[in-house]
């Protein structure tokens, strides 16, 4: 125990305690400026897991408005849930328009795809771009909001990604602060690498360095 913090452990079946989850809870948002959401408690190693939440304290919308009244207790309801919508929409369309306008300043519109399926899988990726008549590569545009967020994001799109056998961008757009350094050495650090074909940068990267070696195996060039 530290300052009231506790470590979850797996396996441990003592009850955490309303100060030590306040605890958590405050250490969180000292980190990132906010309070987690259910997803991020559960990964959370300061906090116990959202399911324990619910059984002993009827659920993490009761218990952050015991234990931080002035906070948005219910992230998933109501005018927070519809203005965060609104705000990741606006901000996905922004950044898929400009990045097709890269891409088509260096490949041939008729090479570039937004929203393409692609099959075996069902995947619909925000850009595929065909190097020849057989194949391509793929992009994802995601945004994260620090290190934290951007290895859950990660996350889930390997659970998408992964089986398809073409090679995969997953590139970081809206958040200059991660640098491609940063990406490197916390995918060098993980416990189960990333496949070969899958390759996570950022937009400054990808623009200024990744390009140039693609444009050299595309026959579709503008």
């Amino acid at each position: 125990m530290n300052g009231g913090l506790r470590l979850a452990k797996s396996g441990d079946q003592l009850a955490w305690t309303k100060e030590e989850i306040l605890a958590g809870l405050e250490h969180f948002h000292k980190l990132y400026n906010r309070y987690p959401t259910a997803l991020e408690i559960d990964r959370y190693e300061y906090l116990p897991s959202s399911r324990s939440i619910q059984r002993s304290y009827g659920g993490l919308v009761v218990l952050r408005k015991e234990l931080i009244p002035k906070s948005q207790s219910n992230y998933t309801q109501g005018r927070y849930r519809s203005t965060i919508a609104k705000q990741t929409w606006d901000r996905a369309a922004k950044y898929e328009e400009e990045f097709y306008n890269f891409l088509t300043s260096h490949f041939k519109p008729i090479a570039v795809h937004e929203h393409k399926i692609i099959r075996p899988g069902n995947v619909c990726c925000d850009f595929y771009v065909y190097l020849n008549e057989d194949e391509g590569f793929i992009i994802d545009l995601f945004y994260a909001q620090d290190m934290f967020s951007l290895v859950g994001v990660i996350n889930i799109k390997l659970r998408r990604y992964a089986h398809l056998p073409r090679k995969t961008y997953f590139v970081l757009v809206g958040n200059e602060e991660i640098t491609i350094d940063q990406i490197r050495s916390k995918i060098l650090n993980r416990k189960v690498p990333i496949p070969g074909n899958i390759f996570v940068d950022t937009e400054n990267n990808f623009k200024l360095a990744t390009i140039h070696s693609i444009n050299k195996q595309s026959q579709y060039l503008s």
